[in-house]
């Protein structure tokens, strides 16, 4: 028997529906036993990622129109979207735009505690509990395999409801980003609309939204496998995943080096780039070097120019991340995140072993 055929059948010919070309492959084994332990976890986070794929591409057309509606009042009357014009009444925005861009990211923030708690937590913790590893171990199946197959089929379920569900999220950002860079009314529209110097959407966005949901699952499948409680489990696997995303969120800006502009006078501020990340701004001293931090905070000073050049200081500078960074710090975070992945997962498969079958 060769180690696919362990893990995956293929029925007879005669089995197989007369609308079908050819049988179709079936869970056999170990990877049959892991998905009907928690199918019916797995058909849930399924089912939903697909109703929330094709809820986001019936709400990416929706913004689409909304901004091309925009951008055709714009082009009828533009004297309304005359940004000099202190009388101009733009058109309003239309109301798919606080969908997408206000209230989705309340929801996307906490998929990844769901994933963590619901389904890493109790994926060890539950047979842990209640005694039916032991009955597992007694097969012809080892311990390390057990775990092994588990955490791989929990892993491929989740990572492709996560790929299911972080493609139109993807795809609202990358309309967004093209509505920026384009020309003519629809490029106004689209920034007039949305102003996303923050890069809200990172985290739900290319194999970094991806990622995140697939570290949560570790997290919580390496919790349960200490703990063996599942209740315990589900809490402290939440909170784990929650402190592991505000560390990645704290983390992010040091992945790489923002680009900083810098002012000839303490009088003009450089800009940023609308598109790009924007860190912050901060002064010039006289050697060269940055500061963040104002020296002349207080209600001592009264004279503010006076003192900037008692302290050296020249100019200011603003400092923020390109859009010819995204893809890097994308690239970067995922590696991170899936560097822990398989330390968690090598976590498991050496401890397991090594818990006593009584």
């Amino acid at each position: 028997m060769s180690a696919l055929a362990r893990y995956v059948s293929w029925p007879p010919r005669e089995e197989c529906p007369a609308r079908l070309p050819f049988p179709l492959p079936r869970l056999a084994g170990p990877a049959w036993l892991a998905w009907r332990k928690h199918r019916a976890v797995y058909r849930t986070m399924v089912a939903f990622a697909v109703l929330g794929a094709l809820w986001s591409v019936w709400e990416h057309h929706q913004l689409v129109s909304g901004v091309h509606h925009y951008a055709d009042i714009c082009r009828a009357s533009p004297q309304r979207c005359d940004p000099g014009d202190d009388d101009a009444v733009p058109p309003a925005i239309p109301g798919v735009v606080h969908m997408v861009f206000d209230r989705s990211p309340s929801v996307l923030r906490y998929l990844p505690l769901a994933v963590g708690a619901l389904l890493g937590g109790p994926l060890f913790a539950q047979d842990l509990e209640s005694g039916t590893h032991r009955l597992a171990w007694t097969q012809s199946i080892g311990r390390r395999e057990w775990a092994a197959v588990r955490l791989g089929t929990a892993a491929l379920v989740t990572t492709a409801a996560a790929a299911v569900l972080t493609v139109p999220v993807t795809w609202w950002w990358y309309s967004s980003w093209r509505g920026h860079s384009g020309t003519g009314p629809d490029r106004s529209a689209w920034r007039a609309i949305i102003w996303w110097n923050g890069w809200d959407f990172f985290a739900w966005t290319g194999p970094v939204g991806v990622a995140h949901i697939l570290l949560a699952l570790m997290i919580g499948a390496a919790t349960g496998v200490l703990l063996r409680r599942t209740l315990p489990a589900v809490a402290v696997a939440a909170g784990l995943s929650e402190a592991a995303l505000l560390g990645l969120e704290k983390l992010r800006p040091h992945l790489l080096s923002p680009y900083v502009r810098r002012g000839r006078s303490l009088e003009i501020i450089p800009s940023a780039p609308r598109d790009g990340w924007y860190q912050g701004i901060g002064y010039v001293r006289a050697d060269g070097t940055l500061t963040s931090r104002d020296p002349c905070t207080g209600p001592k000073v009264h004279d503010f120019p006076a003192c900037l050049r008692q302290h050296h200081i020249v100019g200011q500078y603003t400092s923020a991340f390109k859009m010819n960074q995204f893809v890097p710090l994308q690239l970067i975070e995922t590696g991170i995140c899936l560097a822990v992945c398989a330390a968690l997962a090598a976590f498991c498969l050496w401890y397991v072993p090594r818990i006593t079958a009584r």
